[in-house]
């Protein structure tokens, strides 16, 4: 029954018609804020869970090298 559903699915998607709509130039200047947007919210993730992506991967600080103060 899934294989059916999914037939039916993508064969609908398949045959639909033209849409004949109208794209106004704003669109195009909203579709890049919206990617860069998104870079920019990644890098700001990134920048926030540096340390913790530094570590998962092994390539943070090893423990008792002597350079943090007590």
């Amino acid at each position: 029954m899934k294989i059916l559903s999914w037939i039916v699915a993508i064969s609908l998607l398949l045959v639909a018609g033209p849409a004949f709509a109208y794209l106004d130039p704003g669109t195009g200047s909203m579709l890049l804020q919206v990617i860069l947007g998104g870079v920019a919210a990644v890098a700001v993730a990134l920048k926030l869970f540096w340390y913790k992506i530094r570590a998962a991967i092994g390539l943070g600080k090893p423990a008792g090298t002597g350079d943090e103060k007590n």
